[in-house]
């Protein structure tokens, strides 16, 4: 299949699912990864990360397209009890919000009630690769 067509194709039946295992075949082998299935307890983020310099808790939220105008925020459903779970994991351990659109993501690691505008998201945005990346150097190197 023309690659144009596979991302098109790609981004048509693109979930929040399949997006964390998009970002998982990028995983360094040494990252030890749970995703986090929850049905008792509200707000959990979607997974842990673990390595010998912590642990990261990541929510994920995944939309199907960016807004038109630049000013526009993005509507990514983080919930109350979401935004609760990820302020307290940041107290003892590390937490990031992963927002994707297509084939790239923005990382949230401070502010996670922040509006995101468009401008913003494509000014941050970076590849799958990289939040593998990212996810590899919070659970394995030292600050």
């Amino acid at each position: 299949m023309h690659l144009q067509s596979q991302r098109i194709f790609n981004q048509v039946l693109m979930n929040e699912h399949s997006f964390i295992k998009s970002i998982h075949r990028y995983l360094h082998p040494d990252v030890h990864s749970w995703k986090i299935h929850d049905t008792f307890t509200g707000g959990v983020p979607d997974a842990m990360y673990s390595g010998p310099a912590g642990v990261l808790f990541v929510e994920y939220k995944y939309i199907k397209q960016l807004p038109k105008r630049a000013s526009t925020p993005l509507k990514h459903s983080l919930s109350a009890l979401q935004l609760q779970w990820l302020n307290r994991m940041k107290v003892s351990a590390k937490a990031a919000l992963i927002v994707g659109v297509g084939d790239t993501c923005i990382i949230l690691v401070d502010d996670f009630s922040a509006n995101i505008c468009k401008t913003r998201y494509i000014e941050q945005a970076v590849a799958r690769k990289d939040v593998a990346r990212f996810i590899y150097s919070e659970t394995h190197t030292t600050k």
